[in-house]
């Protein structure tokens, strides 16, 4: 039978049926070298039902003719060798395209390749693949060509690798082949291929030579192929025997690893040996040696550091830098008090130090790691009592101590001397400054001058801001002028920078003055109405343009600013994103053009109000020539019919797929409409799309439906990984159904590694149960490993992930049994991630909740794990929550009752932001919290407003928002009550009118504007003859009622260059309700095209007034 050359790849390469005849091939089929071959081709036979090309179409291949692609792999390999003379070096460039445009590769491809490769000159070859490699990135290759291709080569070349010894031919020919070996694939062939090990030795030591240079997922691929090699199936730990000089090494690890080892996690290394093989390989001076240059993963680290001080221990002086900050605390329990100093030294230098930056400066915050703090508190937990001088050499190492040994280990005497040192100490957690900033004050400790105040230094944090707030301003004032003590303000609680803030202004006697004396640290927290100046009072250019202004702050003196500027060029980013349509209105059109181009070159960040504006003033005479020039963000608010002009359509969309996705909200009218537009730019009726669509819609590829996701998976997948989410529930179930399908680009779910876990990190939340369950238990368990201890850079999806699917295998397999003994858990880490609920609720202690409760929030945990965590916390706090206890409760706040809540006693309005900051899911609890806190006597004032912010300052009842006073609203950070009802509206706009009034145009306009939904109808008038350029959203909000006595030109007044958003409008509300109760000859005066009006000669008679 003829077998067609593009038959599926899932065919039967050893099945029954084809015995025979793939014995002639030499083919000896194991799982997971499909794309390879094992022994001598019989050529007579693989070619017999191949069909026949002339000498000729060769010739015209080798000269570029288009019909290359018209010949097969198969006819190829089975022409005389004589024929292939003429191919010219870049035979393989030429010939790859084509492979991969005619699909996935068939089951006798593999054997082709070894053939076609076998009738190759070497030099030829050599060329050919120098040219090749320059070419064709590894990211570019699809891992079955890559595995088919590498099949044939190392059956050609591993001979001639075997037989050359010099290392630097190794590396010349393995840079040629780098493109091959980044795919796991080859190194399937290499074990098909029974290549030896001596040559996997030398093999190494030459991608040694080139491992600093590949990307860290490139190293992490090859490392997978590395232990696939060393692991071939039925032979055990491949490359190892007692008895075989080279595979009885003790530096066994650092010959057939290399710098790879840095990508290994711990069951992958005790796959390639026993424990007690390792704890002997791991203590090979070549291997320690090699471990001091490497950076392992957290979990591998953590069990190296473990198999180096399990018994016989090493001095731990002989643990390398790299791994001394993942010793574990139980190793270092009953450690010897100098041995603890000696040992406090070494982790603040190699744990603690903060990376240089480039310029020297080691100021910037750089968070310390979980496993260096783990290591600080078991150093320090055999200590009794911390004197001065034991306080004063630990430095760094002190953010180990715990806030009982805090609060009942130092004496306050100590604690006061200590100070000096304590204050440097970068990083504190909340509960720790608190801590210590409370025991300070409590020994006696007095703030009585700006000196006093400032010798806090990191320890600020964990002041009270009602504390603060009674201090003499004069003496904040006197401190926030020390530089150092500045810059430990920059991450503080935003209440306390308000405190901050508060306590200067009193201090300074004008908003100018407050200005120059707030450091940049805290200068994004002076209220804006305190921003705007008046026209002759201007600060100084300099101390405007040096801080680090919010959009809504820097829009309060955006206007005066550009005024009194001649080269908008030396504006700050923090001045440019301040830009208004109102604030804007003096400058003429080369200005704004010009501009907007300054906005560009200093990537400044716009909103899509300020983006429309600036998108309708930028054209108003028509595209310019040099639209490039401008934001690109900028383009999402122009027809691409209009840029047309200046270039295609595809650059257009090519610039909108590189703008900020973020600006338009997903499912937006406008976003769907340029992704409308972008597809009929690119000519797609159908459903495929080719990696070319991908690259030019950018973002927009995002968007795509799941049928486009069905047909085209392959180019969508990658993409789609990019973009993180959220993704509609058409689109996962696509996702889902690509996943499974036997054309994914990433392989089965059974085949998946590490290595594409992480290519699909940010597509988790999207797995389905089938996917999960199909994984290879060792690798998800031996990822979720190394994805648990980071930072949640995709918090979120990993939660998600683990919720999903809480019976999985992986945790099932981690599960510790019912009965715990030394098993039973001390500490809160991201283990507990992979415990039952059966376990945690046998083996965790109510008092290890209640010390660590504050930890809970670092780790994905289920819901029904956080239920467990709950049900410990109440064992342990029967009578209710302390409010210490509340500020800590993170996720566990979603589990409390609203009798519970009732029972608190929240009396600080640093514990409502703490609640606040939780991943909350019920509102009601929420509103509860804010209940409390204002039923036992806490303020409405300007740090509650600023703390609730705008979702919950609609909670509050029409009486509490009735107690506001407007000089508490006037220097609120900014509010938004568009959510509120309309009686709320109607309540706060007066006292946002009076709060604001005297603050000139356009400055009022700017902070009156979010109120506008409670404004009468003779206020709306007032504002028409302002020039405000108020955006169609905003009048949408108005009130129907309000609007329907306008005139047109009244509502041209009000909306100015936005006027065209009424035709957009015409046919919803409120817009529709206004038109019909206008006269239509009025309507057509605007020039717009609005119809519906009341035709001239009617009279309108109105009924509602019967008076």
């Amino acid at each position: 039978m003829k077998m067609a050359p593009q038959q599926a790849m899932g065919s039967l390469f050893c099945g029954p049926g084809t015995f025979l005849f793939f014995l002639a091939l030499g083919c000896m089929a194991t799982p997971g070298t499909h794309l390879c071959t094992r022994g001598s081709i019989d050529e007579a036979t693989i070619c017999a039902s191949v069909p026949s090309i002339s000498e000729e179409d060769v010739r015209a291949a080798s000269s570029g003719d288009p019909s290359i692609c018209q010949v097969t792999l198969a006819q190829y390999a089975c022409i005389p060798r004589s024929w292939l003379r003429v191919w010219k070096e870049d035979f393989l460039t030429s010939l790859y395209p084509c492979l991969v445009a005619r699909g996935l590769p068939s089951a006798l491809d593999p054997a082709y390749s070894t053939l076609l490769f076998s009738k190759i000159d070497l030099p030829v070859l050599e060329t050919a693949l120098e040219r090749f490699s320059q070419q064709f990135s590894p990211a570019v290759l699809s891992d079955q060509w890559a595995g088919v291709l590498f099949n044939g080569l190392w059956g050609r070349l591993g001979p001639a690798f075997q037989a050359r010894e010099a290392q630097a031919t190794w590396s010349r020919w393995l840079a040629r082949l780098q493109p091959f070996l980044l795919h796991p694939e080859a190194f399937d062939c290499l074990a098909a291929q029974n290549t030896s090990c001596e040559t996997f030795h030398n093999l190494t030591s030459a991608l040694n030579d080139i491992y600093s240079s590949l990307e860290v997922e490139k190293q992490r691929k090859i490392f997978e192929g590395m232990v696939a090699f060393l692991l071939q199936e039925g032979s055990g730990s491949h490359c190892q025997h007692e008895a075989v000089p080279g595979l009885n090494s003790s530096s066994w690890l650092a010959d057939y690893l290399g710098f790879f080892l840095e990508h290994a996690t711990q069951e992958e290394l005790k796959r390639l040996a026993d424990e007690p093989k390792l704890q002997m390989l791991v203590r090979d001076p070549a291997t320690l040696h090699l471990v001091s240059q490497l950076h392992l993963m957290p979990d591998l680290a953590n069990f190296y550091t473990a198999l180096l001080t399990s018994p016989p221990s090493l001095d731990l002086s002989s643990i390398p830098d790299t791994l001394i900050c993942h010793l574990s605390p139980e190793t270092l329990k009953n450690t010897e008090v100098e041995d603890v100093l000696a040992l406090a030294q070494r982790l603040n230098k190699v744990c603690f130090d903060p990376t240089p930056q480039p310029d020297g400066n080691k100021s910037v915050l750089e968070l310390p790691s979980r496993e260096a703090i783990q290591v600080a508190s078991g150093l320090l937990s055999s200590f009794r009592n911390f004197s001065e001088a034991v306080l004063r050499r630990l430095g760094q190492t002190a953010l180990g101590l715990s806030v009982p040994q805090i609060e009942g280990q130092i004496s306050g005497q100590d604690l006061v001397a200590a100070l000096p040192t304590l204050a440097q100490v970068r990083a504190w957690s909340p509960a720790q400054s608190r801590a210590l900033t409370h025991r300070l004050l409590d020994s006696g400790y007095k703030v009585l001058d700006g000196q006093s105040l400032a010798a806090l230094g990191s320890l600020v944090g964990g002041l009270n801001s009602t504390w603060l707030q009674s201090l003499a301003p004069d003496v904040v004032l006197e401190a926030v002028k020390d530089p150092e003590f500045a810059q430990h303000l920059t991450h503080i609680p935003p209440i306390l920078k308000t405190a901050f803030v508060e306590q200067v202004a009193l201090a300074v006697p004008s908003p100018i003055a407050l200005v120059q004396a707030m450091p940049d640290t805290l200068a994004n927290a002076i209220p804006s109405e305190m921003l705007a100046f008046s026209p002759d009072d201007l600060p100084r250019f300099d101390d405007l343009n040096s801080q680090r202004w919010t959009q809504v702050q820097a829009a309060m003196f955006f206007d005066k600013v550009v005024k009194n500027v001649s080269d908008f060029n030396s504006l700050s980013p923090y001045i440019l994103h301040g830009f208004t349509c109102a604030s804007a209105s003096s400058l003429d059109m080369e200005q704004v053009r010009h501009l907007a181009k300054v906005m560009e070159r200093k990537n400044v960040s716009l909103g899509a109000e300020q983006l429309s504006c600036l998108a309708k003033r930028v054209t108003e005479d028509g595209i310019p020539e040099d639209l490039d020039s401008y934001p690109r963000d900028m383009l999402l608010f122009l027809s691409p019919s209009a840029y047309t002009r200046t270039g295609d359509c595809k650059n257009f969309f090519i610039r909108v797929g590189e703008s900020n996705q973020d600006v338009l909200q997903k499912d937006s009218p406008l976003r769907s409409r340029l992704l409308s537009e972008a597809l009929t730019c690119l000519g797609i009726s159908g459903t495929q799309v080719s990696e070319e669509d991908i690259r030019i819609l950018g973002w927009l590829a995002c968007d795509l439906p799941g049928r486009y996701i069905n047909s085209s998976a392959e180019v969508l997948l990658p993409r789609l990984e990019q973009c993180g989410g959220p993704f509609s529930p058409d689109q996962k179930e696509a996702v889902n159904l690509a996943l499974r399908s036997s054309n994914s680009p990433y392989g089965p779910p059974s085949r998946w590694s590490i290595s594409t876990l992480n290519a699909l990190q940010r597509l988790l939340s999207s797995f389905d149960r089938h996917i999960i369950q199909n994984i290879s238990q060792s690798v998800l368990s031996a990822w979720l490993k190394r994805a648990l201890p980071f930072p949640p850079w995709a918090g979120q999806n990993l939660r998600a992930f683990i919720q999903n699917h809480p019976s999985s295998r992986y945790r099932r397999a981690a599960r510790p049994t019912a009965q715990c003994g030394k098993a039973e858990i001390t500490d809160i880490t991201e283990d507990l991630v992979l415990y039952s609920e059966e376990a945690l609720r046998n083996c965790l202690n109510a008092s290890v909740v209640a010390v660590n409760l504050h930890k809970l929030k670092d780790f994905p945990f289920t819901y029904e794990q956080e239920a467990i965590f709950k049900e410990k916390l109440d064992e342990f706090y029967p009578n209710g929550y302390p409010e210490f206890v509340i500020s800590k409760l993170g996720y566990l706040f979603n589990l409390v009752t609203l009798n519970q809540i009732s029972k608190w006693k929240v009396t600080s309005v640093e514990t409502l932001e703490a609640v606040l900051k939780a991943n909350f899911r019920r509102d009601d609890l929420v509103m509860a919290v804010i209940n409390n806190y204002l039923q036992r006597g806490g303020p409405l004032n300007v740090t509650f407003l600023n703390t609730i912010g705008s979702k919950y300052l609609c909670g509050l009842t029409d009486e509490q928002l009735s107690s506001i006073e407007p000089s508490v609203l006037r220097k609120a950070k900014p509010l938004n009550p568009s959510a509120c009802s309309q009686a709320q509206k109607n309540i706060l706009y007066p006292k946002a009118k009076t709060s604001f009034q005297g603050i000139a145009f356009p400055k009022y306009y700017t902070l009156i504007q979010p109120y506008l939904g409670g404004a009468p109808t003779q206020d709306l008038k007032d504002l028409s003859q302002k020039n405000v350029n108020m955006d169609i959203e905003t009048f949408k909000e108005l009130q129907k009622e309000v609007i329907l006595p306008l005139t047109p030109e009244e509502v041209r007044g009000l909306l100015g260059r936005n006027l065209m958003g009424l035709k957009a409008e015409e046919e919803n509300s409120p817009v529709r309700a206004w038109i019909l109760n206008q006269r239509q000859e009025s309507l057509d005066d605007l020039g717009i095209g609005l119809s519906g009006g009341i035709p001239n000669g009617y009279i309108v008679f109105s009924f509602r007034d019967k008076n």
